[in-house]
This record gives structure tokens, C-alpha cells and sequence, in this order.
């Protein structure tokens, strides 16, 4: 088949919207992930995207509308908790379950007599349906199993030759899939959990919304201490669990999946990150090419979640280690799908004892950390001090604190001054480049600040040089990196011999 490659233009869409009503296949963008779409009232264009995802017939569909009233042509009863949400959340990422009309064929739904039902935000999506005539079935338009498209050029790679045309749009805005909620009950419950969280349902309809057991056990699994559901016994399950008819898509199977192995480490962050980094080096050193996936905020992990999957498989990664978000809000949709694409396979990792690691501890003492910057490292700055400040430290923040302009002298003169003084521990400063800020650390007598682009570098100003102090390039090094630079020096130990005898003529200098 030759799939035609469009261009998110009007006429092209119209176009496209054609051939949905002659029914053929689509895949287009929406602001979740791209959709493969076609007539949700055609039985035989349905079974069509069957074949080309290679999905399991019992995986219903979510129906795509492109007004709100098109609801009434899919369900008898729109009830005032579902207008409550129409009014609140679309068009946007909610699907709502609803009983279905008889209009709604079997294949559509997976043989329930419920259908799943969203109106999109995206703008190209709301024109296509409109073009078509016809409410669209779509689920993600990638081969089943695998991760859900949110480029076009990942719906290229898995469908071109497989359907009729692809809607070359934007990127998808959210990253992972729509919301959905099964409001067929008393009680909402969340079937698949996305960017409309549970606290956010329950605000608008004014009453308690659960999470399916099969999803909550799920995340409980890889759950990091934070409140998440647990399943029906309370407790988080030894495998990945299945629905035994799933009533939303992605709840029965192995779902989201990359080609490489992939592991979930679970538990305190400070040592989840260093059991990865452990893991990376043993593989590597085997011959494993690896890929960590550590994120520090839960939206930036929805948005680039499947991203960063796909782009392992393209580089011929063989394993990919991740490591699991705080089960709140969109953190724990993320974990939703981030099990599911391991496959269950949940590395727990003990909480650390402090009494254990200096860097907690320094003869029962709490550490005291000392921290400036200029405007040019402001924002490393502050990603340090949570940073420090979940591994245990206290923290004493010199500034600045704001993005104006200032002279950095002034600054890791300060944070020096603290470490030299005893009033801190250590002292991290941030400029530009770490530069000038290290030079003028250095000033104070009894600092020996160390300029650190790199990891070893982090180890090695510790081990050698018994650094007191590191310095961070604010528009040189990514957060990322600043944080294992860190860790590293940290985690170091002072070798003594030889370099004592060095660091005690660099005091005299």
C-alpha cells in the first residue's frame, strides 16, 4: 500500500477526512499521541486498524467526536456528572465510558456494551472528524505493543505502507494517552490514568473517583512513598497484572513497550540513583549499550516518556534503566505506563542509612550545605539545593534568588567564606561557565574549590584534592549531569597518603 503523507493544512485534511468516509485509514495528531483512525460506525474500516496494529480484538476503541453533542449520537443518557466534565475538560485528553447505542458496532468497542468517547484539543483532529462526517475510532497509531507515537516521524516508521494516508502534524503536546474515566456507575473510576488526575475529577464533579485495582496494583508496585493506590488486598502485586476484560485500552497487555530490556528502579532516590549507575557499569563493561531514563519533573516525563523509548530503539540501545517518579498526580500515570513497558520488571531499591554515608553524616552530625550563584547559574543552583536537600543536608542558600543580573565575586566569595568558617560543610557556586565563581571561591583562604564539567571529575577533585567545594557550569552542564557531578563528589572518598601532603602546601599557598 502507498500511504499518503499529508500536510496538517487545511485542504489536506479534508482530503484525509475523505478518505475516512470511504472508509479507509488516517493516523493523525492529537494533543495526547497520534491517532489511527477510522470510521467508528464502519464495522469493516474498524477491523482494518485491527490488522494494521496487529491488536488483540477484545482492546476496544476510544470514538473521537469533533462537538460536544456528538456524544448524544453514541449514548442515550449523558448524565449531569458527564456534562460536568464536557464542561470542564473538553475538548481535551478525557475519555469518558459510556453505554453505548446500538449504532456502535461490536468491533468498535471489543464486544462491551460500553464505548469510550473524547473530544480532542487538537485543532487538526477536531477538522478531520468534522471533514469525515462521521465520529473516528482511533487508538494510537503505532504496532500494537509498542510505544505510542507522539512525532510524526514515529507513525511513519510503524505505518507507512500499512494504511491509506498520516497527517504529518505538530508533536503531541501531553505525551501520553487521555484520561479515562468509566462513568457508567454511582462511582467514577479511572480506567487509564493521564494528565486529568483523580484529584482533578473529583474537584469538578464534587465527590470521591477511584482508580481501577488493576491500574493502582500496577503503579504500587513501582510506588516510591508516596499516596498511591495499592489493588484490592491492599498490597502491590508480584507481576504485571491484567484485566481480565479490559474495558479501556492498554489495561490487558504488555503495553508501550521498547525492543531493549527494560528495568524500573524503585525506591529511595539517592540510592535508586546509584543502584542505576551501579547496573550501567556492570553492563557496560559486558558489552551492553544502556540508556538511564532519570526525570525530575512529572509533566517533562509525560511529554517525553515514549520520546525517549523510541529513540532508545533507534540508537540500538539493549537496556534501558528508569527510574520511577513520585506516584502523584501525573507522576503516577507516568508510572502507569512506565511498568507496563517494562513488563513488570521492578528493581526495589532499600532506603539508604544515613548513619552508613558521610555525605548524610559526619560523626552524628547533620551536614550543613552551602550554596550561591550569579543569574547565569541561578537555576542549577536551586536544582542543586533539592537535590542536596533530599540526600539529607541542611542547606544555607547565599543567593541569588532571581534571574537579574549580578557580579558573581561577591557570591563564591560568600559561599567560601561559610565553608572556610566552619558555618558549612561544603559549598557548591554556580556561574556561566563555574569559572569565575571558582576563581573567586579560591580567594578564601582554605577552600579548595574544583571546576567540575564531568563525573570523574566530580570523583577525582575528592579523592586527590579533598575539594571542599565544586563549581558548576550554569549554561555549560544540564541539570542531569550537575546532579551525577555531585553525586559523585559526594560519594567520593579522600585518599590521604601522597595527596595529604599536597593538600596541606595548597592550604599554605
Amino acid at each position: 500500500m502507498n500511504t499518503l503523507i499529508l500536510t496538517a493544512n487545511p485542504a489536506d485534511v479534508r482530503r484525509a477526512g475523505g478518505i475516512i468516509a470511504s472508509g479507509g485509514l488516517v493516523a493523525f495528531p492529537t494533543e495526547t499521541v497520534y491517532g489511527l483512525g477510522a470510521n467508528a460506525l464502519d464495522p469493516e474500516a474498524v477491523a482494518k486498524v485491527y490488522k494494521a496494529k496487529g491488536r488483540p480484538s477484545d482492546n476496544p476503541m476510544i470514538v473521537h467526536i469533533a462537538f460536544p453533542d456528538g456524544i448524544s449520537e453514541l449514548t442515550e443518557n449523558v448524565t449531569r456528572d458527564m456534562m460536568k466534565l464536557m464542561t470542564a475538560f473538553w475538548p481535551g485528553p478525557l475519555t469518558m465510558v459510556v453505554p453505548r447505542k446500538p449504532i456502535v458496532p461490536d468491533v468498535t468497542t471489543g464486544g462491551l456494551d460500553t464505548v469510550g468517547v473524547r473530544l480532542p484539543e487538537s485543532e487538526t483532529a477536531r477538522l478531520l472528524i468534522a471533514a469525515s462526517g462521521c465520529p473516528i475510532a482511533a487508538p494510537s497509531a503505532n504496532l500494537s505493543g509498542k510505544p505510542s507515537p507522539t512525532r510524526a516521524e514515529d507513525v511513519i516508521a510503524d505505518m507507512d505502507g500499512r494504511i491509506d494516508a498520516i497527517i504529518a502534524g505538530s508533536p503531541a503536546r501531553c505525551g501520553i494517552e487521555s484520561t479515562v474515566v468509566d462513568m457508567t456507575g454511582e462511582i467514577p473510576v479511572i480506567l487509564r490514568p493521564g494528565v486529568i488526575t483523580r484529584e482533578m475529577l473529583s474537584e469538578v464533579l464534587g465527590k470521591p473517583v477511584e482508580v481501577d485495582p488493576a491500574v493502582a496494583g500496577n503503579v504500587a508496585r513501582a510506588d516510591t512513598g508516596a499516596s498511591s493506590d495499592a489493588d484490592a488486598s491492599g498490597k502491590a502485586g508480584t507481576g504485571l497484572k491484567d484485566a481480565a476484560v479490559p474495558r479501556a485500552p492498554g489495561m490487558k497487555y504488555k503495553h508501550y513497550a521498547p525492543d531493549a530490556e527494560m528495568k524500573v528502579f524503585a525506591g529511595d532516590p539517592r540510592a535508586v540513583r546509584a543502584a542505576m549507575e551501579k547496573e550501567r557499569i556492570e553492563l557496560e563493561q559486558a558489552g551492553r549499550r544502556v540508556r538511564t531514563l532519570i526525570y525530575d519533573d512529572a509533566g517533562k516525563a509525560a511529554a517525553n516518556f515514549y520520546t525517549d523509548l523510541r529513540c532508545c530503539d533507534a540508537e540500538g540501545v539493549d537496556v534501558i534503566l528508569a527510574a520511577a517518579l513520585v506516584t502523584e498526580g501525573v507522576g503516577f500515570s507516568v508510572m502507569d505506563r512506565m511498568v507496563r513497558s517494562c513488563g513488570g520488571n521492578i528493581v526495589r531499591v532499600g532506603d539508604a542509612d544515613p548513619a552508613e554515608n558521610k555525605a548524610y553524616n559526619n560523626g552524628g552530625k547533620k551536614m550543613i550545605a552551602a550554596l550561591a550563584a550569579d543569574h547565569a547559574g541561578y537555576e542549577l543552583k536551586n536544582a542543586v539545593k533539592e537535590h542536596l536537600r533530599e540526600r539529607g543536608y541542611k542547606i544555607v542558600d547565599l543567593g541569588t534568588n532571581g534571574p537579574e543580573s549580578v557580579d558573581y565575586p561577591a557570591y563564591g566569595k560568600a559561599c567560601g567564606e561559610a565553608v572556610a568558617s566552619g558555618k558549612a560543610d561544603l559549598g557548591v557556586v554556580c556561574c556561566g561557565s563555574g569559572i569565575g565563581i571558582s576563581i573567586a571561591a579560591n580567594k578564601v583562604k582554605g577552600v579548595r574549590c574544583a571546576l567540575c564539567t564531568s563525573e570523574e571529575m566530580g570523583k577525582l577533585c575528592k579523592e586527590h584534592n579533598n575539594a571542599n567545594m565544586i563549581a558548576l557550569g550554569g549554561r555549560l552542564t544540564d541539570k542531569d549531569l550537575a546532579l551525577r557531578i555531585v553525586d559523585a563528589w559526594l560519594d567520593a572518598e579522600f585518599m590521604g597518603g601522597k595527596h595529604q601532603r599536597r593538600i596541606d602546601q595548597l592550604d599554605e599557598i
